[in-house]
């Protein structure tokens, strides 16, 4: 694979990275193709941030950095240019990659908000204490999201509103829910 990014990005010195780990790292684009003779590679964006891909952003190949030299809107897709895959076979070897970030790279959200991969896994308790499970999945639907949970009793639907869920402890690792009626039978 293609050297990585080696310089630090605040001090400009010179210096050897240190890889993340891929549970470390969140994708952003999956890199489809190689795109010409000078190291582009075709990407079909995951992330809903329209500067995700700006020149000079940082992003993550196989746990290592690497600089944005330049992107550019193709068709359904993006054309970018990463710093040290300069030819076709540098970018063609990133076939299938996903382009990642840090957690801590991508935007805050307004207080009451989560990012899924937040909620994933969270155990869900009663207001009452009963432990109902995890949540193995968030289901889009019209009106609200629905957290499928898991657990010793079962599968329980838990609508993403207001009036169920009381409180959200991301760093705790628990969902506090209100068992309103008919919501468990």
């Amino acid at each position: 694979m293609p050297a990585p990014l080696t310089t630090d990005q605040t001090s400009g010195s010179t210096k050897s990275p240190d890889p993340l780990s891929p549970d470390d790292l969140l994708p952003v684009g999956l890199i489809t193709t190689a795109w010409g003779i000078r190291g582009e590679v075709k990407v079909r964006v995951l992330s809903d941030n329209p500067h995700r891909f700006d020149p000079g952003g940082i992003l993550y190949v196989h746990g290592a950095p690497y600089r944005i030299e330049r992107s550019r809107s193709h068709q359904k897709f993006l054309l970018v240019k990463l710093q040290g895959i300069d030819d076709r076979t540098a970018a063609e070897a990133l076939r299938g990659t996903h382009l990642e970030i840090r957690p801590s790279d991508r935007p805050s959200l307004p207080e009451g908000h989560y990012y899924l991969d937040q909620l994933i896994g969270l155990e869900v308790r009663t207001t009452d204490g009963r432990v109902l499970g995890t949540i193995e999945e968030v289901l889009r639907t019209a009106s609200n999201d629905v957290y499928l949970v898991r657990g010793p009793g079962g599968e329980h639907l838990i609508p993403a509103i207001k009036d169920v869920v009381q409180a959200v402890d991301t760093a705790a690792g628990v969902m506090l829910v209100d068992a309103i009626p008919g919501l468990l039978d």
